[in-house]
């Protein structure tokens, strides 16, 4: 069979499962947050520069988290049913794997497209000048679809090696929190190096700020094309060592050998038995190296600007939250409870545990894992941001309101938990209510700056985080919501699990 034809077949294995549509929801966020900060407010002479400038940027967390989401989606069908020794019969991993990667490919095609057809959208909507040169859409095009197939080459094996997705999830959210948090540290030529950053370290978009008169001002530089080089080492790196694992892959199963103990005692575990479901599973990591990378990035960037960032105390919490608990932790829950609700998912089991479970029982019990987890994630935040104080021998007290900030920040997570436990329920797929969440988190935040921070869970937790935000926060009014938000969601969860019919396929 041709490559062709098995594109073809690759093409027509996932009608209608709509995977382009992570890439346009993307698009449509990084247009909706363009339109919603710039409109009526951006000088419109130099208006292009501004969307140049800022969308490298967004690519950087949006795109990064897409890819690892759109790879997933393309390997979880095959990993259902070990649909792969079927396929092995008839052809070989690596034209398998390859077939993937072109779908992939021609996909993000698409996607660059998209992209620039949205700047060309967002000058016409915001009422810039369109008539720049077309060298740097076409610039703009090739760094990023090289970059975009870089992260490809980087998340495609994983999802293909790895039959827990969350291994793919979690590298690619690893990924856009390190390149993001790197964009605010002096450059480096190690910056260089991560192909996540490679968005924004090839523009040709610098901007200049004045610290004493407050003015941004645009300007054009020739493009640095060393990232898009070390990119493309990256892929010819990935690709070499793909096909070296491929030439080892099979299809036997390495059945584990057994203990030569023998007992005729049945031993239960005492642990709770959605604690014992993750056993082996990577999920549970996320929740305390990321907040740990945070920390370290958030207090080095503190130390370097320590003399715009006056609020010794509170400009260190900014520092050490401002992307984790705005942007990742809603993943990092998405990732977790997806991964509970993924065993009964899976084949018939769903069937057998509502033969002696009821469902009000199944839904709190992964509720209550999901909340457990998430406290002590943040409580380690909170932690990491002491330590971190003490370090760099911070000066004044600490901040009288820090204990108010724990408990506010759990009980706004318990509402994302909540509604996070319900959305993986009702969305059998692992990877669509990570991409949620992602979108939901960027939501959450959008909420906060328009001053309706109540209207969502997400937002909830954002205003929770925010110090100064919550200073003048309603505190009734935002325990009323979190409860309100986690009893609805909760029953809705209860309710579903009740009526529906229990589905063995997707």
């Amino acid at each position: 069979m041709s490559l062709a034809k098995e594109l073809f077949i690759e093409t027509k294995k996932h009608r209608r499962r709509f995977n382009i549509l992570i890439f346009a929801l993307v698009i449509v966020a990084e247009m909706a947050f363009i339109y919603g900060n710039y409109h009526g407010k951006a000088d419109l002479s130099g208006g292009w520069m501004l969307l140049f400038y800022n969308i490298p940027i967004m690519n950087c967390m949006f795109f990064s988290v897409a890819i690892a989401g759109f790879a997933s989606r393309l390997m979880d069908i095959e990993h259902k049913g070990e649909m792969l020794k079927c396929l092995y019969t008839f052809s070989t991993p690596q034209r398998i794997y390859f077939t993937k990667y072109l779908y992939c490919a021609k996909s993000i095609l698409i996607l660059v497209a998209m992209q620039c057809g949205s700047i060309l959208l967002c000058c016409r909507m915001l009422g810039f000048e369109s008539n720049f040169p077309s060298k740097y859409l076409i610039i703009h095009g090739i760094t990023t679809f090289i970059t975009c197939i870089a992260l490809l080459s980087i998340q495609l094996p994983l999802s293909f090696f790895y039959r827990n997705q969350a291994v793919s999830i979690c590298v690619g959210i690893i990924g856009s929190f390190i390149s993001v948090f790197s964009l605010f540290l002096p450059e480096t030529f190690l910056q260089k190096l991560i192909p996540w950053t490679a968005f924004v370290t090839s523009g040709f978009i610098q901007l200049d700020w004045d610290r004493d008169t407050r003015e941004s001002k645009f300007f054009i530089e020739k493009a640095n094309y060393l990232p898009v080089l070390i990119c493309l080492c990256w892929i010819i790196l990935s690709i070499g060592l793909t096909l070296i694992l491929l030439k080892k892959s099979g299809v036997e199963e390495h059945e584990k050998i057994a203990s030569g103990k023998k007992t005729s005692r049945i031993i239960l575990h005492k642990r709770p038995v959605e604690l014992l479901k993750l056993k082996g599973s990577p999920a549970w990591i996320a929740f305390f190296i990321v907040p740990a990378i945070s920390a370290a990035i958030g207090t080095v960037n503190y130390l370097g600007n320590i003399d715009i960032l006056k609020d010794g105390w509170y400009s260190l919490w900014t520092q050490h939250t401002l992307f984790l608990c705005y942007f990742f932790m809603p993943v990092i829950i998405g990732i977790f409870t997806g991964c509970i609700w993924r065993v009964e998912h899976s084949g018939t089991n769903m069937n057998l545990i509502m033969t002696h479970q009821t469902p009000a029982k199944i839904v709190l019990s992964k509720y209550v894992a999901t909340c457990f987890i998430t406290s002590v994630s943040l409580s380690w935040v909170m932690t990491l941001y002491l330590i971190s104080g003490s370090i760099i021998h911070m000066d004044g007290k600490l901040p009288s309101g820090l204990l108010l900030w724990l408990v506010m920040g759990i009980l706004g997570s318990w509402s994302i938990c909540a509604l996070q436990v319900f959305v993986s329920l009702v969305i059998r797929n692992f990877v669509l209510p990570i991409i949620l969440a992602f979108l939901s988190g960027f939501a959450g935040l959008v909420c906060i700056a328009k001053g309706v921070p109540y209207l969502t869970p997400y937002s909830l937790f954002d205003l929770a985080m925010n110090q100064k935000e919550l200073g003048t926060a309603d505190i009734g009014l935002f325990i009323i919501s979190s409860i309100v938000y986690i009893t609805v969601s909760i029953v809705a969860a209860i309710l579903y699990l009740n009526h529906a019919d229990v589905r063995t396929n997707e």
